[in-house]
């Protein structure tokens, strides 16, 4: 929680400092790891002929997530951004049915979760209605396991494991679209999750998201 909230300082100490507009964002979409990217992004899925709606839906329970952007206007074309994020992956799912009058049915759910805290850059190749950027950050990770409850189409939380951390990046690339009170945001980006504190053995830890956003202000 201290880097938490050492990030979120550091940002207001700049605005201040520069006393230009930031902005707040909010986003949320798919997250698929390494292995998987394939099976999600291929042209079997990814096409007219199917409802992306559906696609996106299966996808999601590969891997999602919610994120909180803070963005600074630098220059013209330069966006300093900072922001905390949950990635899911589901990993296994186990159903408890009890007999009854109906059947009562309660799922387990063993879930990975990784909480990056980032900071870093976007540069506007220009600025328009419409404004394309490339992306990067260093971030913080947060790693647990757990275990949740779904009941009523409720998840609970039941068991957490010992939380780990990591330091890693992030690249990618987005569009802003311009709405004049609010802007529209497309990104995907490619995570690194443990490039330094790894233990020994420790298989590399790489997940894509590619999701849709709200940003108010900051440009």
């Amino acid at each position: 929680m201290k880097k938490v909230f050492f990030v979120f300082v550091f940002l207001f100490a700049i605005a201040s400092i520069k006393s230009a507009p930031m902005g707040v964002g909010f986003s949320l979409g798919l997250a698929t790891p390494n292995d998987q990217i394939n099976n999600v992004y291929n042209s079997n899925k990814i096409n007219l002929n199917n409802n992306l709606w559906d696609v996106a839906k299966e996808s999601a329970k590969i891997g999602y997530y919610l994120s909180l952007n803070l963005n600074l206007p630098l220059s013209e074309n330069f966006n300093f951004k900072g922001g905390i994020a949950l990635n899911r992956f589901p990993q296994s799912e186990i159903k408890l049915i009890f007999p009854g009058e109906p059947a009562d049915t309660v799922i387990l759910k063993s879930m990975q979760n990784f909480v990056p805290i980032s900071a870093g850059f976007d540069l506007f190749l220009f600025r328009s209605v419409v404004s394309p950027y490339i992306s990067g950050n260093l971030s913080y990770f947060y790693l647990v396991n757990s275990i949740d409850i779904v009941k009523m189409n409720q998840e609970l939380p039941i068991s957490n494991s010992k939380i780990e951390s990591r330091i890693g990046a992030g690249i990618g690339a987005g569009v802003d679209f311009d709405l004049e009170i609010i802007s529209l945001n497309l990104e995907a980006k490619y995570w690194f999750v443990n490039l330094i504190g790894s233990g020994d053995n420790e298989p590399k830890k790489n997940y894509l998201t590619v999701g849709i956003g709200i940003v108010f202000g900051g440009r």
